[in-house]
């Protein structure tokens, strides 16, 4: 079923706008307009080569990757670690807590941020997927007493507001938050907006340094594509007030646990 945040993804998405554009080329060339048609086809050729070139996905990637990836005991403690759906945990979290692999989920990096007493409790966010985020926790031996669950949610802001709800009623106010580096501006910026001191804990997405700046591929036009929805998903929780302005931002920068934040 197509939802408002699937229609956004696919409009956002550099190949649907280049298909778009051929689609409006080729009806101008059927009413024998022919150098409007070459303008529009030159014009979604040229932006679906920038949107899959590499140089181009990292500067976007860039952008909004504001808190570089440190390692779990790196981070303050807090009261919770809230990981935020849509993540699995490698198989080599079980036999080595420490792996690099385990930075690389959502899932994985909570993990270890509780492994390495960073906060008592962990908070898992997202619809369905916060109850098998659990039963993968509890497989790896963490106590069901240690999860909280928040399981109504269908999107970030969402994922804040009811996480917030529940981190009140049991008392908590500081969360290390786990979501992906280009996720994170706009997620930190909902719990905060939410009530909830935040302390930013990115996972990194996969990179592209071994391909070719300029050389077009499917993986720099994938990031390209989360990126893009990334900044219209920002701008539309502005416009909805579902987080701050930068200029509110400052104003409310008490409820946040660390002065980078005041960015997003």
């Amino acid at each position: 079923m197509l939802t408002l945040s699937s229609i956004a993804g696919l409009l956002t998405h550099p190949g649907t706008q280049a298909m778009l554009l051929l689609l409006l080329a080729l009806a101008l060339a059927a009413l024998r307009r022919v150098r409007a048609a070459s303008v529009f086809t030159g014009v979604a050729l040229t932006w679906l080569w920038i949107a899959s070139s590499p140089a181009f996905a990292l500067w976007l990637q860039n952008g909004l990757a504001l808190w570089p990836p440190k390692a779990a005991d790196a981070y303050a403690t807090a009261d919770a670690i809230v990981v935020l759906g849509g993540g699995v945990l490698p198989d080599a979290v079980a036999d080595s807590p420490d792996d690099e692999a385990a930075q690389t989920t959502r899932l994985g990096f909570g993990l270890q941020l509780y492994r390495a007493a960073r906060a008592p409790v962990m908070l898992l966010s997202g619809g369905d997927q916060a109850r098998h985020m659990a039963r993968d926790l509890e497989n790896q031996g963490v106590p069901a007493r240690s999860l909280l669950l928040e399981d109504t949610s269908a999107n970030t802001h969402e994922n804040a507001a009811n996480s917030a709800g529940i981190l009140r009623q049991h008392g908590m106010e500081t969360v290390l938050l786990v979501t992906t580096d280009i996720h994170m501006p706009r997620a930190a910026a909902s719990f905060a907006h939410a009530g909830i001191r935040v302390i930013p804990a990115p996972t990194p997405d996969p990179g592209l340094a071994s391909h070719a700046k300029w050389w077009p591929n499917r993986a720099a036009l994938t990031l390209s594509a989360r990126c893009l929805r990334e900044h219209v998903g920002i701008w539309s929780y502005r416009w909805r007030g579902w987080t701050w302005t930068p200029e509110e931002t400052a104003v409310h920068a008490d409820r946040m646990a660390t002065p980078s934040l005041r960015r997003a």
